[in-house]
């Protein structure tokens, strides 16, 4: 099964916000366990990056941005994802981009977001983490 994380599902882990981090923590699992696979945009990188630099010290970091690069596929966000974004009717732009990116994904069942508001296109399931929990095991 195919997933696109939104990064606020990471921060929520790698940051141990409550009561978010619960769910997360469960997606993180499935990911592990390969039950899941997890699609993640590059711009994620440096969003998440710059909150775990202001909480750890940059060796750890890097370590915990080694760890998603290897636990998740990476969508490259080129030329066809910016005019998609660009073209899209989401009031954030980055949100745009990050649905842009899920569109990419082959097979996908779910953009996964803490922010479902902002994702109001029917194209493709948007679901919170919990509602995917709660879906994943029914």
């Amino acid at each position: 099964m195919n997933v696109y994380l939104d990064t606020n599902v990471v921060l929520d882990l790698l940051l141990a916000r409550k009561p978010f981090d619960a769910d997360a923590e469960q997606i993180f699992r499935l990911i592990t366990e390969k039950q899941i696979i997890a699609h993640i945009s590059a711009i994620s990188y440096g969003q998440i990056g710059y909150f775990l630099e202001k909480n750890l010290t940059k060796p750890n970091c890097r370590n915990r941005l080694r760890d998603i690069q290897q636990l998740m596929e990476t969508i490259a966000v080129n030329e066809k994802i910016i005019a998609a974004a660009i073209a899209a009717d989401h009031t954030d732009f980055e949100d745009a981009i990050q649905f842009a990116c899920a569109m990419e994904v082959k097979n996908l069942y779910a953009l996964i977001t803490g922010n479902y508001k902002n994702f109001k296109n029917k194209e493709i399931l948007i679901l919170t983490p919990k509602e995917f929990i709660n879906d994943y095991n029914n």
